[in-house]
């Protein structure tokens, strides 16, 4: 699953960075992205359904923003179905 967060940050962002500290599935902690504003909704509405909260934002000019998220809870992710969140 994480190949599939990292390909869909690449998609939407000008840039990626993701944490080198994983959760026990393979999820990175921290994903820090350049991203036009007009895209933020969407990219955030994807990481949330999959644990992870925007914790903060820095303008970076008229179109652009630098945006981190860290996963919430580490806890809730069923490694076992890669596609959907399970139950702590």
């Amino acid at each position: 699953m994480t190949h599939s967060i990292e390909a869909i940050c690449h998609e939407y962002c000008e840039d990626s960075l993701f944490s080198q500290e994983v959760s026990h599935c393979g999820y990175p902690l921290k994903i820090i992205v350049y991203i036009k504003y007009e895209y933020i909704a969407e990219l955030t509405k994807f990481l949330s359904n999959h644990g992870y909260g925007h914790s903060s934002n820095k303008r970076s000019g008229q179109y652009f923003t630098l945006v981190h998220f860290e996963l919430l809870n580490q806890n809730i992710i069923d490694c076992n179905n890669n596609d959907q969140i399970g139950e702590a």
